[in-house]
């Protein structure tokens, strides 16, 4: 009676152990599959990302965004592992997991700085102190991404970046305006925020799945 008990307990943690390294191969295999079905960015940056109002988003209109947010998220992921930061791409959070989370904010920061681009270029003019920032942040920038040789990874150059910079600084210009119209805070329309939420759901546009899907956030400058 005992060794039958004793080879029930045997078969269930042989089962146990089996399904664990059953559960780790198939993650193993759909993370492989990710990244065998990832773009080559640099080979990929006419391919539109999303459209809004009838303004296409390339993979290099987006290229700036996606630096930037590897950028922050690995200096959060040495934070929360500094000997295995790849990891942290691959941690759960309430908002989904890390590395879909930053790919998504990469599309919300370029949507909304299109959309406040496309409201303030008729509208405004960059003054002399805006260019100042705008060279000073562009100076800056360049010298952290190519200190990664993350403009090869990318596949762009520093002129790309200025534009994607321009319109940022013609965004940012126009969000305060366009508060200040509404009697609304600047901070409400950030990307993150719901009165700039219904302000976007109010614009023609759409994302292209089949081509976003496939930018996997953490390998794009970064090799995770």
């Amino acid at each position: 009676m005992a060794g039958k008990k004793q080879r029930k307990r045997y078969n269930f943690v042989l089962t146990f152990i089996l399904l664990v390294l059953l559960c780790v191969m198939m993650y193993y295999s759909r993370e492989q599959g990710k990244k065998r079905d990832a773009l080559v960015y640099p080979e990929s940056l006419e391919l539109a990302a999303a459209e809004i109002n009838g303004e296409s988003l390339t993979l290099r209109d987006l290229a700036f965004y996606v630096a930037y947010e590897e950028m922050q998220v690995e200096e959060q992921a040495i934070l929360y592992d500094s000997e295995d930061p790849g990891h942290y791409w691959n941690v759960r959070t309430q908002n989904g997991f890390t590395r879909v989370s930053a790919r998504d904010a990469v599309m919300q920061m370029a949507l909304h700085d299109e959309l406040f681009y496309q409201m303030a270029k008729d509208e405004i003019e960059l003054d002399e102190e805006d260019e100042k920032n705008l060279e000073y942040v562009l100076q800056d920038f360049w010298e952290d991404l190519t200190e990664k040789e993350g403009e090869q990874r990318l596949g762009v150059t520093r002129e790309d970046i200025s534009k994607t910079l321009r319109k940022m600084a013609y965004a940012q210009k126009y969000q305060e305006i366009y508060a200040a119209m509404h009697n609304k805070e600047t901070e409400e329309y950030d990307y993150t925020e719901e009165t700039y939420q219904k302000l976007l759901e109010k614009q023609d546009y759409t994302i292209n799945e089949k081509v976003w899907k496939r930018v996997s956030l953490g390998n794009v400058i970064l090799d995770y």
